[in-house]
């Protein structure tokens, strides 16, 4: 496309992006704008001015838009159109560098606009080093960092820079604080790849770019057997070291900061914090602080997937005065974060969890258990919900396997208890009542407040016969809910599939000492 003006390119493709960001699901595009003069033949623009938009356009992300210096200095004196430098650009094929400018309020889909009433953490993956420089290391290095990318993209609490924005930057030694700078971020991956022989050898870091600390940092050593299957092995353990240790920073910051600071994300941090200790009083200050997310900032999606998971939690400890009006809440929370974003695959797993234990249909808990599942397949929420849904349909096996990769992908959850009793669940079901008592107590041993472990320990002792061992569980069930009692949690529940699974389940817990 040609403009009389450059300013007039600029505000059009603007707007064409910011359009087509509103709209989500419609085309997005790549853009790039320099100002030359061409040779015209016919229909046909020619001449180097051309080809180096065209080659521009490559390193632009996906809704994103490029300038040359020649279009910049037509609009640097505007207000209304702001760039960010991006250094001088490698263009394809042509043997030549070009100063580049990325505009700034593009968009790309890869990032989040936060509000300022949200102020998501921002994340860059830079390109690895790949040692020895050969083409099939760089190409293999590039396809790791892009599926680190993609992963994280698909996370809605992150804000994730594009890859092509931080192509720049390959092979190029830079200080984090201005990388940090040129691209928007506070934390940065970085990582160098090395092959020797059939062995390959990573080494990545997790930085914050503020204070130029090593937040988490991962070395690991694959073996060159299926390219694809060790790439997304070498993804999997990137991301499972990691980004415990951005959680573990951004919950650091939000808890030094003053109440009347806060932001809807600092709120939702706080509630996350308070979750886990499954204590009454830091639990309901839970549900305090993910209302004042929800109402801070009403188009961020997690606050309202853990408001709902919340109020499943509160109905499994036994809190609730309304089983039945908290277990609607839920699902009707878990819709409402899927409204604001159909890919976020905690409130998809949770609406599917929900569907299963609170109202007993457990095919729309499948689909959305899958749903989560292709959404973000790096979720280990999904997966763990998923897990007993599908041992609760007699496909224990699967649960196993579901319950293990959920494990894997988040080996230092701050919730680590949720894992290990869900995998102690999993293996009752499947009739191996040894290993169900083994993950039980190391669940309990991580949150002794856990009664969903306290009921499956002293279901799973009475199946191996160890009564004395049941009834200990049991008592320690009705100390911390003292009113309960098997009526009021059939009433709440719907634990299987097959009724006869569920009486099983039932009387081997009045046998351990639960009152009908």
């Amino acid at each position: 496309m040609t403009f009389d003006k450059p300013v007039d390119a600029v505000r059009w493709v603007r707007e064409v992006q910011m359009e087509s960001r509103r709209r989500r699901h419609g085309l997005m595009l790549r853009a790039a704008l320099n100002y030359c003069r061409v040779l015209r033949d016919g229909n046909d623009l020619l001449g180097d001015g051309v080809n180096i938009a065209a080659r521009l356009q490559e390193h632009a992300p996906v809704g994103g838009v490029i300038l040359t210096e020649a279009v910049r200095e037509w609009i640097v004196d505007d207000p209304e159109l702001e760039t960010r430098p991006l250094g001088s650009l490698a263009l394809r094929k042509m043997k030549k560098t070009v100063t580049a400018y990325e505009l700034v309020t593009d968009g790309r889909p890869t990032i989040i606009v936060a509000s300022e009433q949200t102020s998501l953490p921002s994340i860059a993956v830079m390109p690895f080093f790949s040692g020895d420089g050969q083409d099939s290391d760089g190409y293999f290095a590039s396809g790791i960092v892009e599926d680190i990318i993609s992963r994280l993209s698909r996370l809605n609490d992150l804000t994730v820079i594009s890859r092509s924005s931080t192509l720049a930057f390959a092979n190029q030694p830079a200080n984090p604080q201005s990388l940090a700078e040129v691209l928007g971020v506070r934390y940065l991956i970085t990582g160098v790849l090395r092959q020797a022989g059939p062995q390959y050898r990573l080494s990545a870091e997790l930085l914050d770019t503020q204070n130029g600390q090593v937040l988490a940092s991962l070395r690991r050593d694959f073996v060159d057997a299926d390219t694809f299957a060790v790439q997304d092995e070498i993804v999997e353990a990137a991301l499972s070291h990691l980004l415990p240790g951005l959680r573990a920073a951004e919950r650091r910051r939000s808890l030094r900061k003053a109440p009347a600071s806060f932001t809807a994300y600092d709120s939702y941090l706080r509630a996350l914090d308070l979750i886990g200790s499954l204590e009454p009083g830091p639990f309901r200050e839970a549900r305090i602080h993910l209302q004042s997310a929800m109402d801070g900032d009403p188009t961020f999606s997690p606050p309202f997937a853990w408001a709902a998971r919340w109020h499943s939690l509160n109905v499994g400890q036994g809190w609730s005065g309304d089983p039945a009006g908290e277990a609607e809440r839920a699902a009707v929370l878990a819709q409402q974060a899927i409204r604001l974003d159909d890919m976020d695959a905690r409130a998809l797993a949770t609406f599917g969890h929900v569907q299963a234990f609170m109202f007993g249909d457990f095919d729309t808990a499948l689909t959305y258990l899958d749903r989560a599942r292709q959404a973000n397949p790096s979720s280990s929420t999904a997966w763990l919900l998923s897990s007993v849904t599908l041992s609760s349909l007699g496909r224990a096996e699967e649960g196993i396997a579901a319950a293990e990769r959920a494990l894997r992908l988040s080996p230092f959850d701050p919730r680590l208890f949720q894992y290990y009793v869900f995998l102690g669940i999993v293996h009752y079901d499947a009739g191996d009542y040894q290993s169900a008592v083994k993950w039980l107590s190391m669940g309990l041993a991580e949150n002794p407040r856990y009664t969903s472990g306290l009921r499956a320990l002293a279901v799973a002792q009475e199946a191996l016969g160890e009564h004395a061992a049941a009834s200990a569980a049991a008592g320690r069930l009705l100390e911390l809910e003292p009113g309960f009692s098997l009526a009021l949690y059939r009433g709440a529940h719907r634990l299987y599939s097959d009724p006869e699974k569920a009486d099983l389940f039932f009387e081997r817990l009045q046998r351990a000492g639960v009152p009908e």
